[in-house]
C-alpha cells in the first residue's frame, strides 16, 4: 500500500511538470483546528500554509529533484498534505545534502 501511495505522489510531481503540488490549505487547517478543538487556529494556520507555498514557488527548482519527489511522497502519506511540512522536508533534505558534501570535501582534503 505504501508503495502505491508513493507512486501516486511521484506521479503527481511528474504530471505537474515538476511544479509545486496543489494542496488545500483550507482543508488541512480546518482539520488541524478541529483536531485541536481550537477554531481560532484555522486562520493563522492558513497564513503559514500560504507563506510556505510562496516560499516553495520561489525556490522549487533549487531543490534536488530526488528530494522533491521524496518529500512530496512523504507529505502525501497523511490524511491531508501540508505546504509547511513539504517545505520543512525539502529544507532538511537540502541541509543534509550540503552537510554531506562538506564532509566529503573535508575527507578528500585529508587524503594524501
Amino acid at each position: 500500500m505504501l508503495s502505491v501511495l508513493q507512486g501516486a505522489a511521484v506521479s503527481l510531481v511528474v504530471l505537474t511538470g515538476g511544479s509545486v503540488p496543489n494542496y488545500s490549505a483550507e482543508r488541512f487547517c480546518r482539520g488541524i483546528a478541529e483536531l485541536l478543538h481550537e477554531p481560532d487556529y484555522r486562520q493563522p494556520c492558513i497564513e503559514r500554509e500560504r507563506e510556505a507555498l510562496n516560499s516553495l514557488k520561489a525556490s522549487w527548482s533549487k531543490f534536488d529533484a530526488r528530494d522533491r519527489s521524496s518529500c512530496v511522497s512523504l507529505s502525501s502519506l497523511g490524511a491531508t498534505p501540508s505546504y509547511v511540512e513539504l517545505l520543512t522536508c525539502l529544507e532538511t533534505a537540502q541541509e543534509i545534502r550540503e552537510r554531506e558534501t562538506r564532509e566529503h570535501l573535508k575527507q578528500r582534503r585529508r587524503r594524501p
